[in-house]
């Protein structure tokens, strides 16, 4: 079959690992490459089915040959082969996004910061960290989780709020080819301000965040499951619980970590869970988008219910429950 007689026969649907709910004309449900929930549409024409997704398309229609192009990310040749069909005259190449380069601190930059996350690890030891310790063990974490992160404490102006305000100062690091590299400072603010829109979360001037959080701490090459978790605290929570085997990553509190970059590291592992809950609308757009990383074989973690509310992995550890829940999710 040449290209026009593929994309005028070959149906959509049942190219789709997943079911799509008919509404007149077209069939519409979750899109197979971002994972948004009815944003994805495909339709039947007269010159064949038509598909496009409003979340991550161009707004326009495209053929199956285009889908499975991007499905399988190959090129014309090869989606024509995939479809059986012919492989001359293609219509158009394969577009392929270049990858873009990592962000990463300038040494200058890195210099400062490691400077302050010393002088912070030394306050929390002090009497003027008192109420940093208290926060980081009412949270269950142990001594043993604030050394291995690098936890410290600091005053740290908040804009919101006009003010200097406590905080647990919280480095993102990466240990390649024997350096430890230092991404980003991120600052969660432990006191209660009057101003309701007063930051629970901050970060250093220059900070970047291409690369997840815990970095440091992955072994791909000996780790055979990732987990994907919201949040810097819910990942060292994780850690201090995880079984052999188990990498832990966190694309932050309020987004981190380059899709394209967790992408690269998840095909790294034979598992690879993502534990992300959608609250709030903020919230659910991430989770859509990270759960996007797990088709494959991967899955996605939802937070158990206690008392009606979803409980999250700091939560769980400060119950005595976390271990509980990973050794029954990773046994499966």
């Amino acid at each position: 079959m040449d290209a026009m007689t593929i994309n005028q026969t070959v149906e959509i649907l049942p190219l789709l690992s997943h079911s799509l709910r008919k509404a007149g004309a077209y069939h519409v449900g979750a899109c197979p490459f971002c994972g948004g929930r009815d944003r994805f549409t495909v339709k039947h024409t007269p010159s064949g089915d038509r598909w496009h997704c409003r979340h991550c398309g161009d707004g326009k229609y495209h053929t199956v040959i285009d889908f499975v192009m991007r499905r399988d990310n190959v090129d014309f040749k090869t989606a024509m082969k995939i479809l059986g069909g012919e492989t001359a005259a293609p219509a158009r190449p394969a577009a392929r996004p270049k990858p873009q380069p990592l962000r990463l601190p300038s040494a200058e930059w890195q210099a400062e910061a490691w400077h302050e996350v010393d002088a912070a690890m030394t306050r929390l030891t002090t009497p003027h960290g008192a109420a940093a310790r208290a926060f980081l063990q009412s949270r269950g974490l142990s001594f043993a989780m604030w050394e291995a992160w690098l936890l410290g404490c600091g005053m740290v102006y908040d804009p919101v709020a006009r003010r200097e305000r406590p905080a647990i100062v919280i480095p993102w690091r990466d240990a390649e080819a024997g350096r430890d590299t230092i991404t980003a400072l991120k600052y969660r603010f432990i006191d209660a301000d009057p101003n309701p829109k007063a930051l629970r979360y901050s970060s250093k001037r220059g900070s970047t965040f291409d690369l997840p959080f815990g970095m440091f701490d992955i072994l791909p090459g000996f780790h055979h499951t990732l987990l994907l978790v919201e949040g810097e605290i819910n990942c060292i929570s994780v850690t201090q619980c995880r079984m052999n085997g188990v990498s832990v990553l966190s694309f932050g509190s309020e987004g981190g970590g380059r899709h394209d970059v967790l992408r690269a590291i998840a095909e790294k592992y034979k598992r690879v869970f993502v534990w992300a809950d959608d609250v709030n609308p903020q919230q659910a757009k991430r989770a859509e988008e990270l759960r996007a990383l797990v088709r494959g074989g991967g899955r996605v973690l939802r937070s158990p219910k206690r008392d009606g509310a979803k409980w999250d992995a700091n939560q769980l550890l400060q119950a005595g429950a976390l271990g509980e829940f990973l050794a029954s999710v990773f046994s499966q």
